[in-house]
């Protein structure tokens, strides 16, 4: 056996290609592994890159037109716009040493009353006392509870389960109507 780049006795062999090489071509590798040509990817592996980086755009294209979950012929449906209550303002009267009076008014304003961010989707009663409520994605009954009813939230999540029919919270499913009691 010969040094792969002259005819000398190979002393070692290069850890990364395997050739056999004397001390004048290489150290701990080949000089052919030092060679700059050497770093350079095969053609398989750029061509396997590039097909891997076609296909990724492809794919990106794909999703930023249709985004998952939404079929090709279906219609962008808006979301219901919920109306804020306006902000309520109490007009009292103050003098410059803060002692009320009647010529100067001071705004001292309330907070507007929060709405749920669940809406009902229908506003007729079920039974007295209650309210039907569509449930949709992400929903769960304790946040239901907690949007829609004046109840304590265990209380109302027991009264949910109870007037529905429901033995397992977790059970409920996206479009499902459930009476919410007030």
């Amino acid at each position: 056996m010969t040094c792969f780049a002259c005819e000398q006795e190979p002393t070692q062999q290069c850890p990364r290609c395997g050739r056999p090489y004397c001390d004048e071509h290489g150290e701990d590798v080949c000089d052919a592994c030092l060679e700059p040509a050497s770093a350079l990817p095969s053609l398989t592996l750029y061509r396997g890159s590039l097909l891997a980086l076609l296909v990724g755009t492809v794919l990106a294209i794909v999703l930023i037109f249709q985004p998952p979950g939404e079929s090709a012929n279906s219609a962008v449906s808006p979301q219901p716009i919920t109306p804020t209550a306006p902000v309520a303002a109490q007009v009292t009267a103050t003098s410059p040493a803060g002692q009320p009076t009647a010529s100067t008014p001071t705004l001292q304003e309330t907070p507007p009353a929060t709405s749920p961010t669940a809406t009902p989707t229908q506003e007729t009663p079920a039974a007295s006392g209650t309210t039907n409520y569509v449930v949709e994605s992400g929903d769960t009954i304790g946040a239901i509870c907690a949007n829609l009813s004046s109840l304590d939230p265990e209380e109302c999540l027991d009264r949910v389960l109870e007037l529905n029919s429901i033995t397992d919270p977790a059970s409920i499913t996206v479009g499902e109507t459930l009476i919410i009691p007030q």
